[in-house]
């Protein structure tokens, strides 16, 4: 059986080509190898085009209506786009006629001209509605999609795939975009060097790229369960973890010719597929399970539609998916997958909702097929025609001057963004500096504003700082040093690395500080500390991952219980003055903080080794992010109620087990007023997202750490004989131990 597709109607998509993400670029209608096996003639397959747009149309159904869950279409789309390349390329290529200039130039002046235009409305719509925080990695994610990486920049940005949210991408669709451009960049080089050794070897080159493809196909999807794993937000945007879904549509079409399926069988295998399809999103939450085993569930529904595709029995499901409707979502199925996402993410921004309720949803999903229409008609193909009149090679010269004038105009404002971040977290810097050294300004006290010590109050007028836009990047020194171990599960990534945050050459104490990234945001103050009392200050940290001893057997391919391993065993060899850890952990939504019970057993262990442990209570954490609630709205407004967020008393006091030597500092009454948990104290910005203090507002916490530590961890001071100092967490203030 021999599968092609259908003659394109006029400027528009042909059926069963693709002309860009979600849809495949460069195919032509031609049957393989000039014919079909035994002379039979070659079917057209109008199943294509209709599983493109219910595929299509699931995906924006699941992103509106849907919560945002994954519904499987885009990996419908990433085998049709195998499937359709592949095949074609071979043909051409077999034939001589496979030029790569015309090629490219035929594949992108399909894929380019309608994701410029809707990636220079994102750009407005992020100037309008997101926050200027946001503007940087809008930026640099808006300069990604336009050159096809935007899948690694969202790697490097340790983004995960979610659903959509006032914190989510507007640009994070594109990233399926990426890995085909990828794809239709490298695979025509791929089937030029196969049948180029095919001829010399004198061997089938259809039987070549068989091989090929199916052992590249194989090592793909090996490597993408491993990565699935270790590390699955980046195992979901990574290309060789995705091209496995590519790799098994072109290994179909190579095979296809070859295969004899009898008719009666391929309305069965169609409707079996299309239900895999068409389930796929109700059954599985993609965001969390693909690209793993699980993706196999909606790649094979396309692969089965495939197969059933092209018979002469009537009660298959090509009449479904020829029906107008299908037929219309799948003329504009690029520009609607383009458009209805940053729409989607301006409509949230826009009204301040969590989420978008039916109304919204009905009406992006009616702004966005109106948009698509004319963005087909007016954009996409206009550019046809302009290929289809000058050729190929014109056609990708006119489309690396778009790509070009857009990658330069946008480099040139992340410039601007940059000078004006640099300025805004140098006037941070001198605040956190100053803070260190005493009091801090008058204007900016920080913390100490909710200290007993500091009654001035804060002059009206002064702008917060770190201003919101910087906030994300106010992050402690250390934190960009690489010392800090990431929250992959990847071999090696158990390692106990070390942090030096204050180095003595003889110490009079010597302090670790180990967990996740709330300890890490403590460092600036008690670097401080360090540097007053000639300690060595150090940090044990793996985000995401705390201190703690096994309840259980632990999964040894969990790197985070084998980090735990290897940094007790560290502590233990180094026998340091005290380990400082955070030792509650309070939530978004529930009420009150907690103490674990395996962080519990990891203090008896330090205790039974002689080493005594410090705990800090945990700082709020809120459903929102902070900066940008400051930023649109006034500060008071951003804030928690403080019984909401903390329990009475410190629940590490009476949690069954904490060893007698441990000790515990409650600097809650620095981070929160008596009745509300703020955004902003003394004109300082608290949080850089929704739960991580600021380095600038860590560092006004210095000299309430230091004091606390005085007074409960004195074994770490040589005290001069007199009246010890006050607790700062007396328990007589709310919130103290």
């Amino acid at each position: 059986m021999t599968v092609v597709s259908s003659p394109p109607p006029p400027y528009g998509p042909a059926v069963g080509t693709v002309p860009g993400e979600p849809p495949t670029p460069g195919t032509d209608a031609r049957p393989p190898d000039g014919g079909t096996p035994a002379g039979r003639p070659a079917a057209h397959v109008p199943e294509l085009h209709g599983l493109r747009g219910l595929a299509l149309a699931l995906v924006v159904a699941f992103h509106l209506f849907g919560d945002g869950r994954v519904s499987g279409g885009v990996d419908v789309f990433l085998v049709l786009s195998g499937f359709l390349a592949t095949g074609s390329l071979l043909r051409r290529a077999e034939r001589r006629e496979l030029r790569l200039g015309e090629h490219y130039g035929r594949t992108f002046a399909r894929l380019v001209p309608p994701a410029l235009l809707v990636l220079a409305a994102t750009a407005a719509l992020a100037w309008w509605v997101m926050p200027r925080g946001t503007w940087m990695q809008t930026g640099r994610e808006i300069l990604a999609s336009a050159l096809y990486y935007v899948n690694w920049e969202m790697i490097s940005g340790q983004l995960a795939y979610g659903a959509a949210g006032p914190q989510t991408s507007p640009l994070q669709h594109f990233w399926s975009m990426s890995v085909q451009g990828q794809f239709f960049l490298a695979w025509p080089v791929v089937v030029l060097v196969v049948v180029a050794l095919a001829r010399t070897a004198r061997i089938s080159s259809r039987g070549l790229l068989l091989v090929v493809a199916g052992g590249t196909t194989v090592a793909s999807f090996v490597f993408a369960q491993a990565l699935h794993g270790a590390d699955q937000p980046v195992a979901y945007f990574h290309t060789w973890a995705r091209f496995w879904e590519l790799g098994l549509g072109g290994f179909l079409a190579l095979l296809l010719p070859w295969l004899r399926l009898p008719d009666a069988l391929r309305p069965l295998l169609g409707w079996a597929g299309l239900g895999l399809v068409v389930s796929s999103g109700f059954v599985l939450d993609g965001g969390a399970l693909f690209p793993g085993p699980w993706a196999l569930w909606p790649v094979a529904g396309a692969l089965l539609v495939l197969l059933g595709s092209g018979g002469s029995a009537g009660w298959g499901p090509r009449g479904l998916l020829r029906v107008a409707p299908l037929r219309f979502v799948a003329d504009i199925s690029y520009a609607l997958y383009l458009w209805h996402w940053p729409l989607l993410i301006a409509y949230l921004h826009h009204t301040g909702r969590d989420h978008v309720d039916l109304t919204g949803a009905a009406l992006i999903m009616a702004v966005s097929v109106v948009l698509s229409w004319l963005t087909t008609q007016l954009v996409g193909n206009p550019a046809q025609r302009f290929r289809e009149r000058f050729g190929g090679v014109r056609a990708l010269v006119a489309v690396t001057v778009c790509v070009g004038l857009v990658a330069g105009g946008t480099v040139a404002g992340l410039a601007g963004l940059e000078r004006r971040d640099a300025a805004l977290l140098a006037a941070a810097e001198d605040l956190a500096s100053s803070a260190a050294e005493d009091s801090g300004p008058a204007e900016y006290p920080g913390a100490l504003a909710l200290g007993d010590a500091y009654t001035e109050p804060v002059p009206d007028g002064v702008p917060v700082l770190p201003a919101p836009a910087v906030a994300a990047r106010d992050r402690p020194a250390v934190d960009g040093d690489g010392c800090i171990e990431g929250s992959s599960h990847t071999a090696g990534s158990d390692r106990p690395l070390m942090c030096v945050l204050h180095d003595e050459r003889d110490p009079e104490r010597v302090v670790v500080m180990v967990g996740d990234s709330h300890t890490i945001q403590w460092t600036p103050a008690m670097t401080e500390v360090a540097k007053e009392e000639g300690w060595q200050a150090l940090l044990l940290a793996r985000r995401g991952c705390r201190l703690a001893e096994p309840v259980e057997p632990p999964d040894p391919t969990d790197m985070c219980w084998a980090w735990r391993a290897n940094a007790m065993a560290a502590l233990e060899q180094m026998r340091p003055d005290a380990v400082m850890v955070v030792g509650s952990r309070t939530s978004p939504t529930e009420p009150g903080d907690v103490v674990d019970p395996p962080e519990v057993l990891a203090w008896q262990r330090l205790a039974e080794s002689g080493i005594r442990v410090v705990t800090l209570r945990d700082n709020p954490r809120f459903g929102f992010d902070v900066p940008a609630c400051v930023e649109e709205a006034p500060a008071a407004g951003c804030s928690r109620p403080r019984d909401e967020v903390y329990s009475p008393v410190n629940p590490v006091r009476g949690a069954e087990g904490v060893p007698p030597s441990a000790v515990h500092l409650d600097l809650t009454r620095f981070i929160c007023a008596e009745l509300l948990c703020e955004g902003v104290v003394g004109n300082v910005l608290i949080y850089r997202d929704d739960n991580h203090m600021t380095a600038t507002y860590a560092a006004t916490l210095a000299q309430p750490l230091h004091q606390a530590l005085r007074a409960k961890a004195r074994w770490l001071f040589a005290e001069p004989a007199g009246a010890p100092l006050a607790d700062v967490s007396d328990p007589q203030v709310p919130g103290g131990t």
